[in-house]
């Protein structure tokens, strides 16, 4: 069976390093990134990126328009950066949400026709009045009409072990990341279970989260997959990103 793994650059963030890793000094510009497994049983996209109104206008980000640049150079909406790719975005039968912040999930409503597959303690926390208004979650984002499956922990998505929802916990209640078995062995997109690879490394972690805790024992876990041949491919590492971009995983 056949499987391939698409990456699409939803744009860019610049912000003090200091905002997504302890003690980090300087500033930093990230990549923010989605892809595209075609199986052939389905179309999925992992996380939909930055709402297209970011291209013009930050004032939906609320206090973290004051945190982040954000640079989405004009024409490059989701719809547009799938169609450069040969994809059409009416057609993709899944999105695989990360977590629900802004960058991960902005681009949902350009993807009209897909199931949205979320982990259950994710959605509670996206549609938590107090944390809505904290500004943390924005349901604009996300809860706009839908068909939603809720999952619980680990989720085989077609049922043949290619294309798996692995739990990874911490930085949001449901953060979850993708496993890929592609014939060149297996990938695991992390999204923001670690945003670089240094901070795998140095097991540093964001000044904020979920449960710290928890976000450590995910680490391990990734970790472990990595010892066991799993390549890591991490939430925005702008390094490993240039590496990438430009080609289809197989």
């Amino acid at each position: 069976m056949s499987l391939t793994l698409t990456p699409i650059e939803s744009g860019r963030l610049t912000s003090a390093k200091g905002v997504l890793c302890e003690h980090a000094e300087g500033d930093i510009t990230i990549p923010v990134s989605c892809w595209v497994v075609s199986h052939p049983k389905g179309t999925v996209l992992f996380d939909t990126g930055l709402h297209k109104e970011l291209t013009t206008d930050s004032g939906r980000l609320g206090a973290s328009a004051d945190v982040f640049a954000v640079d989405i150079p004009a024409g490059e909406d989701l719809v547009a950066l799938l169609s450069q790719k040969e994809f059409d975005a009416e057609k993709i039968d899944f999105i695989v949400l990360s977590h629900l912040h802004f960058d991960h999930c902005g681009g949902t409503e350009q993807i009209p026709n897909a199931r949205i597959i979320v982990q259950e303690e994710e959605w509670l926390s996206g549609t938590d009045p107090k944390l809505i208004e904290l500004g943390i979650y924005n349901p604009n984002d996300f809860n706009l009409g839908h068909s939603v499956k809720q999952i619980k922990g680990e989720f085989d998505l077609f049922g043949d072990g290619t294309v798996v929802c692995l739990p990874t916990p911490g930085h949001t209640a449901g953060h979850q990341s993708l496993r890929i078995e592609l014939e060149s062995g297996p990938v695991v997109l992390t999204s923001d279970c670690v945003y670089w690879q240094q901070m795998l490394e140095d097991m540093s972690f964001p000044p904020f989260g979920f449960s710290r805790e928890q976000h450590r024992d995910s680490m391990l876990n990734l970790i472990k997959l990595q010892k066991e041949g799993c390549k890591l491919i991490f939430g925005h590492d702008a390094l490993q990103w240039a590496s990438l971009k430009d080609n289809v995983l197989r």
